[in-house]
């Protein structure tokens, strides 16, 4: 669950003067026709401890990590619709005899439009993933729970606001609707994200930037019905980009902390290494 944030991170620029900068290409901005980007992002995630009743952490008794691989390709129809598809491969192992394991969670296309002529710094996109492996929560097994087992249809509202030439802030709404299928939560059911970025740009090659998500899910487990906000959990970090190769390929390191969430969400921490490679007419 904790990669959902990972889908943006690896374009939130301020859109500069210089037409083919990287910096231009953040997920609100459609490319152009014949233009097209590839995307990997690697996410560690790992805990000791969870948050209990009155947001305190107590200790799991074991260490959970959990590797998460996003690959992503976005391809220019022209500059109100692209497509593309993503692969997303994720794996677990724990510190006690639970083992590892590796799959396929999700695989599908995507496809993206700018659906206002007069707000050309926000788009909207729909990716549908389907998991590729059988039993993805072990349901049948001892080993460790890997990933919520069912289909995915991920909606996302993308925009920008410049507030310099050197600071922009982007925001991201998306909304997660679970397909289950061999699921400890019985129904079908909805998560949102609600993240916000701000970015520094010494220069037209670096970028920083801090961030924070807060992302619920609106489902009762208990109860086996939807519930709004029944859990949630919130993570904040920092990140930076830098382009390698200028106008080409662009590299970024991002470090975020779980610091707040209810009762039995993950208190731990993700480190994340990140390529982006954009081709351009």
């Amino acid at each position: 669950m904790r990669i959902v944030v990972f889908t943006i991170f690896v374009s939130a620029f301020f859109l500069s003067s210089a037409q083919n900068n990287l910096q231009n290409y953040t997920p609100s901005i459609l490319f152009g026709k014949g233009d097209w980007e590839i995307k990997s992002f690697q996410n560690l995630y790992t805990q000791t401890k969870s948050f209990d009743g009155s947001g305190g952490k107590v200790d799991n008794g074991r260490r959970e990590n959990y590797f998460t691989s996003i690959n992503q390709f976005l391809f220019g129809l022209n500059d109100k619709i692209n497509v593309g598809a993503d692969v997303w491969i994720k794996n677990v192992n724990t510190s006690d005899d639970q083992g590892s394991r590796t799959a396929v969670v999700g695989f599908g296309p995507k496809i993206k439009i700018a659906p206002f002529n007069d707000l050309k710094k926000l788009s909207i996109q729909s990716t549908f993933l389907f998991p590729l492996a059988e039993d993805l929560e072990n349901q049948t097994s001892s080993d460790a729970f890997l990933h919520p087992d069912g289909s995915l249809w991920l909606n996302q509202i993308f925009y920008d606001l410049p507030l310099s030439e050197k600071t922009q802030l982007f925001f991201q709404q998306a909304f997660w609707y679970n397909l289950t299928r061999d699921s400890f939560r019985e129904n079908n059911y909805l998560q949102t994200q609600t993240s916000i970025f701000f970015s520094y740009f010494p220069n037209t090659r670096w970028t920083i930037y801090g961030m924070s998500e807060y992302f619920p899910t609106h489902y009762n487990d208990q109860r086996q019905t939807g519930e709004a906000f029944f859990s949630y959990f919130v993570q904040s970090g920092i990140g930076t980009k830098y382009q390698l190769i200028p106008n080409f390929i662009e590299l970024e390191f991002l470090y975020t902390n779980f610091w707040l969430g209810s009762e039995g969400a993950g208190a731990g921490e993700t480190i994340n290494l990140g390529i982006r490679v954009i081709r351009q007419k």
